[in-house]
């Protein structure tokens, strides 16, 4: 914390500006030493471009032409010292400029140093921090929204909710424990059940939100599947808009899962495109079969393909067996072609969903309708409706969970004086697990591995 970082903060490659960063307590002084104004300036004022030349002292030789601002503490990112340059965007100008910062005396930051420092210095709190690098990666509308969100500290405060109740109820449990015989005003031992109650409910609800920022974050999990040869690789690639899977008339084409990510108004999907399910005729289309059976269970959305232009089969049923009880989307491919639709699998389709859409992964139609089919499947959920302080990080749901069971085995001694020892230890745990994930109790080596993600330059 007493050392100067510095690091290229811009996108890698080339690009018409390029952005350099310097943090600490000698970040005025070393810019000031490798830059000449344009116009003479006897102070700089804080938070104004100027315009001017970054220079080699030694050779007095230019570098580059640039826009330079200083930052005064404790109004900066990192609530240090801050210099910045603009450059322009070429990697031979930025990596001039950057030897030049090292040479007058500042280190290269570690990853996410620049963040690491504004929760160390108390800026933003843990799970601020990752939300950072959560807007850095975000690929949707609704996952910038969110981590936004988070970056403002709706979530935060959410936990800091629970965790000041946590904190209220284990002061008066400690003062009753500490002082038996003075007469504390304290509120009644037998309203603790309902406190803890309380407590672990404002938990649940942060726990179950989990699953909408799951889907988030990693986008619905949309399967496709169907018997061999009804246009599966088809409907990706037609949905994708691009031609991501492997597609010919040779049935079995796909003997393994193909992934791509699509948006569809701001909504990620994450399109899985799977081996047709049936009799395997081989030891490497069994493997492929088994893994379709196995995400099945674990998927938002599926989209069982019938090949509109044949009769029903005896392998459509047992696809139709398999995603039986999901949430399930029927696409009748290959409406291009003559119908061959009977009543078995009217019924058939009926009995199992009523999302039914026709269309033809060949020539695009019924495509939209699909697509629109799948964004009302998410519609509905609270990060449509404006709710983003989800928790969308495992590492946030694990502790959360732990706080949960903390309470959980501590409301068994609410109401009993003689376990008020046993309260006060789960109280204790249960607000140590909560600040774990607003950093107030996290180790060295978490906080090594949460900024570790980050890339050099935040």
């Amino acid at each position: 914390m007493d050392d100067t970082i510095c690091a290229i903060s811009s996108a890698a490659g080339t690009g018409g500006i390029g952005v350099l960063r310097m943090s600490g307590p000698a970040a005025h002084r070393l810019l000031k030493a490798i830059f000449r104004p344009r116009k003479r300036v006897r102070s700089f004022v804080g938070r104004r471009l100027y315009l001017g030349w970054v220079f080699d002292p030694d050779s007095n030789a230019d570098i580059d032409e640039i826009y330079a601002v200083f930052m005064k503490p404790p109004r900066t990112y990192t609530r240090e010292q801050v210099a910045e340059v603009y450059s322009h965007g070429g990697p031979a100008v930025m990596k001039a400029i950057l030897a030049l910062m090292t040479r007058r005396g500042a280190r290269l930051a570690e990853p996410g140093e620049f963040t690491r420092r504004a929760f160390l210095n108390g800026r933003i709190d843990l799970a601020q921090a990752e939300s950072v690098l959560d807007i850095i990666e975000s690929e949707s509308e609704s996952e910038r929204a969110c981590a936004l969100a988070q970056v403002k500290g709706l979530l935060s405060a959410r936990i800091n909710g629970v965790r000041q109740e946590v904190l209220a109820l284990l002061g008066e449990v400690e003062a009753e424990i500490d002082f038996p015989d003075e007469d504390l005003d304290l509120p009644p031992a037998d309203g603790r059940a309902a406190r803890i109650d309380a407590a672990r409910a404002g938990i649940g609800r942060l726990i179950a939100s989990y699953e909408e920022g799951r889907v988030l974050t990693q986008g619905a999990q949309t399967l496709i599947v169907g018997r061999t040869n009804v246009g599966k690789s088809s409907l990706l690639n037609a949905l994708s808009e691009r031609d991501r899977a492997i597609v010919t008339p040779i049935a079995g084409t796909t003997r393994d899962l193909v992934e791509d990510v699509i948006h569809i108004k701001g909504v990620k999907f994450t399109l899985i495109d799977t081996a047709g399910l049936g009799t395997p005729r081989d030891a490497i289309e069994r493997e492929g079969i088994e893994r379709v059976k196995k995400r099945i269970p674990e998927a938002d959305v599926i989209l069982w393909v019938l090949d509109r232009s044949q009769a029903y089969t005896a392998e459509d049923e047992e696809v139709r067996l398999a995603v039986q009880g999901r949430k399930v989307i029927a696409v009748l491919n290959k409406a291009d072609l003559p119908p061959a639709v009977d009543g078995w699998c009217c019924g058939a389709v009926a009995a199992t969903t009523a999302l039914r859409v026709e269309a033809s992964a060949l020539s695009g139609s019924g495509i939209d309708g699909l697509k629109e089919m799948l964004y009302a499947e998410a519609a509905d959920s609270p990060i449509n409706r404006g709710s983003q302080s989800l928790v969308t990080n495992a590492r946030h749901l694990d502790a959360l969970a732990s706080a949960e069971a903390a309470l959980g085995r501590g409301r068994r001694f609410a109401g009993s004086h003689g376990g008020i020892a046993f309260l006060a230890f789960e109280l204790r745990d249960a607000h140590r697990y909560l600040g774990q994930i607003t950093g107030e109790t996290c180790a060295p080596d978490v906080l090594d591995e949460i900024f570790g993600k980050f890339c050099i330059g935040k």
